[in-house]
């Protein structure tokens, strides 16, 4: 006859508790490190979609500060051609005031000559009347003063 057997002890010797704790613990580090990877992965994708949407405003800001400056030199653009225009224009004036001027001067001694003809013209006509004897009471020409 047989005996029946017995159950076969469970031993637990030190290396298998190490080995299961290792165990454990690996898949806790890796439960861990995966979480905290995913995390990270979560933070980097919303950091890159707030720099993407700040480059963007800044690039419509910069847009906007380009268009204002090209309005701005058009404007200037303008505004030297008036001022070229003004130059020619003042060239032109300054020109005009020295013929002007040296035509008054011109005029001046031409009137400053007559004068002088005019003197000369009366010193005659004043000796003529003496000399044939009529003396006037009233000069012919009248003397300026």
């Amino acid at each position: 006859m047989e005996l029946p057997r017995r159950a076969p002890k469970l031993e637990w010797n030190l290396n298998t508790l190490i080995q299961i704790v290792t165990l454990f613990a690996m898949i806790g580090g890796g439960m861990a490190i995966w979480i905290d990877k995913s995390r990270d992965i979560e933070e980097l994708q919303a950091w890159r979609s707030a720099i993407e949407q700040d480059r963007k405003e800044k690039s419509a800001e910069y847009r906007a500060s380009m268009a204002k400056l090209e309005e701005r030199v058009k404007g200037t653009e303008k505004d030297i051609g008036k001022i070229d225009n003004l130059q020619y224009r003042l060239t032109v004036a300054e020109q005009s005031t020295a013929t002007t001027a040296t035509a008054m001067k011109e005029l001046q001694d031409s009137l400053n000559d007559m004068n002088g003809d005019i003197r000369v013209m009366r010193e005659i006509l004043q000796r003529l009347d003496n000399v044939n004897g009529r003396r006037a009471e009233k000069p012919l020409l009248l003397e300026p003063g």
